[in-house]
């Protein structure tokens, strides 16, 4: 597996101050419903990490107690140098954009903004307005309501309301979820701008090739972090090996290779399959794919296939993984 780090559990208070975020064990339950039960994992200044994982996995649970609006029932750490555990004022330090649109949708743009400027108590909240609008390009929709607004320029907007008091730290929930390829690299590129100024950023994501742009990732698996680290790293180092089979008939080749011992995934991607196994199963699968007339190809590991794999291997029954 792709070493994870872990605190100790008496480094949270020593690593405050160079940490923006350092947490350790952290668990919330929901009624009889565990949401998070072991999640520990630290943030550099400057740093972009990427929240992956399975629907149900824990991000948002865990999103929301770095952002304050939760308080874990277990654990331990620090956000900006607050007690995470004590309801320390960190919501007022941190920006955090929703999965869900949360707009007033009968007020118009600028007044959605006037109004997240006037919760965060900003000293010239009209000169805060204006430059939202104009860093976010939303001057032509400035008097429109929120709620007429595409689903683009909605997330526009919410980012524009999570940034507008200039937090050091900024928590995404799925900021490009439902958005186009251009408005998906705009955000992008305001990522990279927050990093370059020395901003931290954790992004929630389901797109594993989009959380391959982040610095790390943590991986989410039933409510723990399985990994986190080198994206890069962690595909590579992760117990599997891949390969590409052309040359025939894709789904003919899945049939034939779904059953092999060793076999844990195969994806038809165009006329070609991809086929995740065991490193033991590899010269398996090439000799019975050259025996079908198929041809076999080195290709190289990706996280999406890496994130099958660990969270596969991590289930009950599965061994470690």
């Amino acid at each position: 597996m792709a070493e994870v780090s872990i605190l100790a559990s008496s480094d949270c208070a020593a690593e405050t101050a160079k940490e923006v975020v350092a947490v350790r064990g952290l668990a919330k339950r929901f009624g009889q419903r565990p949401a998070i039960v072991d999640v520990s994992l630290d943030l550099q200044p400057a740093e972009v990490l990427g929240f992956v994982g399975p629907n149900g996995a824990g991000k948002t649970t865990t999103l929301r107690i770095l952002a304050g609006l939760l308080r874990a029932d277990a654990g331990e750490g620090h956000v900006l140098g607050h007690d995470i555990m004590s309801g320390g004022p960190v919501g007022r330090l941190v920006g955090y954009m929703p999965q869900k649109l949360a707009l007033y949708g009968d007020l118009s743009v600028a007044e959605n903004l006037r109004f997240r400027a006037d919760v965060y108590e900003l000293p010239h909240p009209k000169r805060a307005v204006a430059a939202a609008i104009e860093d976010f390009d939303l001057g032509p929709f400035r008097g429109q309501r929120a709620s007429s607004l595409s689903g683009g320029w909605a997330r526009r907007l919410l980012l524009a309301a999570a940034l507008i008091h200039r937090p050091t730290l900024v928590l995404l929930d799925e900021p490009t979820a439902g958005l186009d390829a251009e408005s998906r690299q705009d955000v992008w590129r305001r990522i990279a701008g927050l990093a370059a100024r020395g901003d931290s950023v954790v992004i929630n994501t389901h797109d594993l090739a989009e959380a391959e742009q982040c610095g790390r990732v943590a991986l989410f698996s039933r409510g723990c972090v399985l990994a986190l680290g080198d994206p890069h790293a962690l595909a590579e180092t992760a117990p599997f090996s891949v390969v590409v089979i052309g040359g025939g008939d894709v789904h003919r080749a899945a049939r034939l290779l779904d059953a092999m011992d060793g076999v844990m995934a195969t994806y038809v991607h165009g006329q070609r399959l991809r086929v995740l196994m065991r490193p033991d199963a590899l010269a398996r699968v090439r000799a019975r794919a050259e025996a079908a007339g198929l041809q076999a190809e080195d290709t190289p590991k990706r996280l999406e296939d890496a994130a099958f794999v660990l969270v596969k291997e991590s289930l009950p029954g599965r061994g470690e993984a």
